[in-house]
């Protein structure tokens, strides 16, 4: 087959990948046309211009899509994995249609004619066996939810991902000067070696991503023991003193010395409130998702550092099936709020936030806000104020309004006045 012609299936290939396995999961539909637009601008290209080397054409295409899939998800690791996957179902499916074909007649067990004849039905069948793997990757990752579970690893592994896709790149390049050159053994064993690559790549991240939410789960629960037990720690020593506590504002009160009994209350209380005080952690357990618990857990931190108390709510057990958006853009629109929320209150006088994680039927709230609101009830923001696109922008809230006009039935609603605010996500 002429190389030019080759390329041109190849994009058509990628049109496929394009649209029926990327759009909407690795990048948005924007980012689709444009790599549509590129891959018709390739075809056209390499139909007048006929050079053995046309082919390097598609590599813009790994090149364009690599960087819209990290603007899309952040993660490098997926952006590495995922020319690892479009390379292992483009291989397979021309190794059972055309490349078979081509190797028996190589063989000798068909003729020139027969091979010929059989050409564009091999053709057709590897454009339809591309579309039925594509079906089968996209329900065996709905069932056991790989690309999310890669997703929950926060570290970027930047170098690694760099380095995979380098050593994918050169096999890749090496396979097809063997295909323009007719190095049949070659090709061969090239072919073995790409797929092997993918699958010990893909599988070693997917086995890496279950062993990170196990660590991520022991990591909650640590948090949750170590606060339980300065919880007992802290009982037990009022507990001790509780016979003096009571002996001493006995005393103030027979000599009728009221003012003073409130001061001692006062401080005792103060003295309690580490014991009294809603502990973060607890609810983290009623959020079984490792990415979540993650993010939460990383908001914990950056209230802590910035002396801002935070009141953690969730009533509910709160499973993945509860959130009706893809959890890539859920995790991005409460990373943002998040920033956004710790800020905000960084600057207030009251360092005091409130986040609420409740669902009711068919309905999931999410709510950030530091103004005092009773902890098991939502706001119901019916006429919220409206803020001009900039505020949204200048403020890192303009990725929560753009996932948000890409679902139905789900709302964003801000109320903001002076250093107060009240923003309720609503799924």
């Amino acid at each position: 087959m002429e190389t030019y012609l080759a390329t041109e299936l190849y994009a058509i290939n990628y049109l496929q990948i394009v649209w029926a396995l990327l759009n909407k999961k690795y990048i948005d539909k924007k980012q689709s046309i444009l790599l549509s637009c590129l891959l018709i601008l390739v075809i056209i290209i390499s139909f007048f211009i006929r050079t053995p080397y046309v082919f390097l054409l598609l590599f813009t295409f790994f090149a364009t899509s690599a960087i819209f899939i990290v603007q899309r998800t952040g993660s490098w690791i997926l952006m590495a994995l995922t020319p690892f996957l479009i390379n292992s179902l483009v291989i397979i499916s021309w190794l059972f249609t055309y490349n078979l074909l081509d190797i028996m007649f190589q063989l000798h067990y068909i003729d020139a004619v027969q091979r010929q004849f059989l050409v564009p039905f091999s053709l057709l069948a590897q454009q339809v066996c591309l579309f039925s793997l594509i079906i089968v990757v996209k329900k065996v990752d709905k069932k056991y939810m790989i690309s999310d579970s890669i997703l929950h690893i926060r570290k970027s592994y930047k170098l690694q991902s760099m380095i995979a896709l380098f050593f994918l790149a050169i096999f890749a390049l090496l396979k097809q000067i063997a295909v323009t050159h007719f190095f049949v053994e070659s090709f061969f064993y090239l072919t073995i070696l790409l797929l092997t690559l993918n699958l010990i790549v893909y599988s070693t991240a997917y086995l890496y991503s279950k062993y990170y939410q196990e660590q991520l789960k022991k990591e909650v629960l640590f948090e949750q023991y170590n606060q339980e037990l300065e919880k007992i720690t802290i009982s037990d020593e009022f507990r001790h003193d509780y016979r003096n506590i009571l002996l001493s504002l006995s005393d103030y009160i027979e000599q009728g010395e009221n003012k003073k009994a409130l001061n001692y209350i006062a401080s005792i209380t103060d003295y309690s409130r580490n014991f009294l005080d809603d502990d973060s952690y607890e609810d983290l357990g009623n959020i079984p998702i490792p990415s979540v618990q993650g993010l939460l857990l990383y908001l914990i931190e950056m209230c802590n550092k910035e002396q801002i108390k935070l009141h953690l709510v969730v009533p509910d057990i709160i499973q993945e099936h509860d959130i009706s958006i893809r959890l890539i853009d859920f995790l991005h629109c409460l990373s943002d709020l998040s920033d956004f929320a710790v800020k905000e209150t960084k600057n207030g006088k009251e360092k005091s936030l409130y986040m609420i994680i409740k669902k009711e039927v068919n309905v999931l709230y999410i709510e950030l806000t530091n103004t005092t609101q009773p902890e098991n009830k939502v706001a119901k923001v019916t006429e919220p104020l409206k803020i001009p696109k900039k505020y949204y922008k200048e403020n890192g809230l303009s990725t929560v309004i753009k996932i948000v006009h890409q679902y139905d039935e789900t709302d964003f609603s801000l109320q903001s006045s002076g250093n107060h605010f009240l923003a309720l996500l609503t799924l």
